[in-house]
């Protein structure tokens, strides 16, 4: 956690904050996203290729690759998130600290990810069996297939919102076993600063649409922002935490 207190941050003075940080400060920040953002569409893409056909083998392999890659993902995720973390805690980022966590938290860190991305398989199984065994190349079982994947993403986006203080937690608590870092971040994020998390985050379409439209070169900007933003969103939630519970230091 930062030495500077943000106690109950509006979404907006956390843009600000972001927005001042940022300022004159971009280059780092946006090779970081290109080059996490870049191992993420290869993860895509190799998610993509290990489709080998219809039947049972391929479907059982596909969900072995699901879980391997999104867990194996959650290493990136955890170090964007360190990344922004100390972005905003301190003046000078070193990029090779991004990752040094890991040595000490690797187990936590693909424990949280396991977690996420069983969350992610339970509300995609039913998109997933219905592509692999019932769907035919027809308009109307490409709309059923669209509405059952676009509800199972809508529900796992919304539990993952939920838990998303998890890296940040495992940043701040490398020693942390899993179970306190899932009670930690659960504690954080009560209904309120959930449904407060979730404005902050569709603040951020606007942006992302535009950054679309430039064909992707304005990603690299709004990613940053975002993610900046999403650190000092979550600065805020402990500085709030220790002074609702009349603690005076960090959560460990």
């Amino acid at each position: 956690m930062s030495e500077v207190k943000y106690i109950q941050l509006k979404n907006r003075e956390i843009r600000s904050y972001a927005r001042e940080r940022l300022l004159g400060n971009m280059f780092i920040p946006c090779l970081v996203t290109f080059f996490f953002f870049g191992m993420k569409q290869s993860f895509s893409l190799m998610m993509q290729l290990g489709i080998l056909g219809k039947d049972l083998f391929a479907f059982f392999f596909y969900i072995a690759l699901f879980v391997v890659m999104n867990t194996a993902w959650g290493i990136f995720r955890y170090g964007i998130t360190r990344f922004f973390l100390i972005f905003i805690t301190k003046k000078k980022t070193p990029v090779g600290e991004v990752f040094t966590g890991v040595r000490q938290s690797l187990e936590v860190i693909l424990g949280a990810s396991l977690i996420l991305t069983i969350i992610n398989l339970i509300f995609q199984l039913p998109y997933i069996v219905y592509a692999f065994f019932f769907a035919q190349n027809t308009m109307r079982d490409l709309l059923i297939s669209l509405v059952m994947l676009s509800i199972g993403i809508l529900i796992s986006y919304l539990f993952e919102c939920y838990l998303s203080p998890m890296y940040f937690v495992i940043c701040d608590n490398p020693s942390m076993r899993l179970p306190f870092v899932v009670v930690t971040s659960l504690s954080l994020m009560n209904t309120k600063n959930f449904f407060k998390y979730i404005r902050l985050q569709i603040s951020f379409l606007p942006l992302y649409i535009l950054g679309l439209i430039s064909l992707g070169i304005g990603l690299l900007w709004v990613v940053p922002y975002a993610y900046t933003s999403y650190a000092y969103f979550y600065e805020d939630l402990c500085e709030s935490y220790l002074q609702n519970n009349g603690v005076s230091q960090n959560i460990n």
